[in-house]
């Protein structure tokens, strides 16, 4: 979690790139008005400005993109408070009621069975995610491959 952290804080190419546009595109909208109250055609000054503006906000886009990255970047002391807060979980779940340990074992789709001979248990694990294995709908396409 901290590697990731320190990924998610490292310079992110481009950010300057975002400002200075937004800040030539400021620039240029400035001329643009400046021209249409000098008396220049309208019709071109409007096709200057819409592209202008456009760029502007791609460009305020990209900032509040990084902005909300950046947000969400936990420093490496809240890390360990939330991990010190969480406990040790193999002690939490050994010592919660079994009703509230069911719907854990269903999440991760836990089958026990307990063979009496020779008093071994097999666990079994098809977790309810979107992870699984399926084949190809158009079937083998690659049959030299076998």
């Amino acid at each position: 979690m901290q590697q990731s952290q320190r990924e998610a804080v490292t310079p992110v190419p481009g950010l300057d790139a975002a400002r200075r546009a937004i800040a030539d595109s400021d620039r240029r909208l400035t001329h643009y008005r400046a021209a249409l109250d000098a008396g220049a055609n309208p019709a071109t000054v409007v096709g200057w400005i819409s592209q202008a503006e456009a760029d502007k906000a791609a460009a305020q886009q990209q900032l509040i993109s990084v902005g909300a990255a950046r947000r969400t970047v936990l420093t490496d002391e809240q890390i360990h408070d939330m991990i010190k807060d969480l406990g040790n979980l193999t002690d939490r779940l050994l010592t919660a009621p079994t009703d509230r340990k069911t719907p854990i074992y269903q999440a991760f789709g836990l089958t026990l069975s307990y063979n009496t001979k020779t008093r071994v248990v097999t666990v079994e694990s098809q977790p309810a995610s979107s992870v699984y294995v399926r084949s190809c709908p158009r079937g083998d396409l690659n049959p030299h491959a076998r």
